[in-house]
């Protein structure tokens, strides 16, 4: 995957304060493509705290899933010159 320039800065918050966080242009209108149907800069214009949470968990779980991916291709690798006896 290539370095993606984070360039969307949005408020969110959880059960203990808020927070900020960053995402691609890329990943947002991946997110939007999935979800709303509307462009980056319309979601942009009237995101709410929730929506943003809900766009930061959508990062986090693809972000999981990923990871899940990778380590599972890793697991599944053949072992090169065992022999079964």
């Amino acid at each position: 995957m290539s370095e993606q320039e984070y360039k969307i800065k949005l408020l969110t918050s959880n059960q203990y304060s808020e927070f900020y966080f960053y995402a691609s242009i890329d990943e947002l209108e991946e997110y939007l493509n999935e979800t709303l149907a509307i462009t980056p800069e319309q979601f942009l214009e009237c995101c709410t705290m929730g929506q943003s949470r809900q766009f930061f968990e959508w990062i986090k779980a693809k972000s999981n899933q990923r990871i899940q991916n990778e380590q599972k291709e890793t697991n599944e690798e053949p072992t090169e010159g065992k022999e079964q006896e």
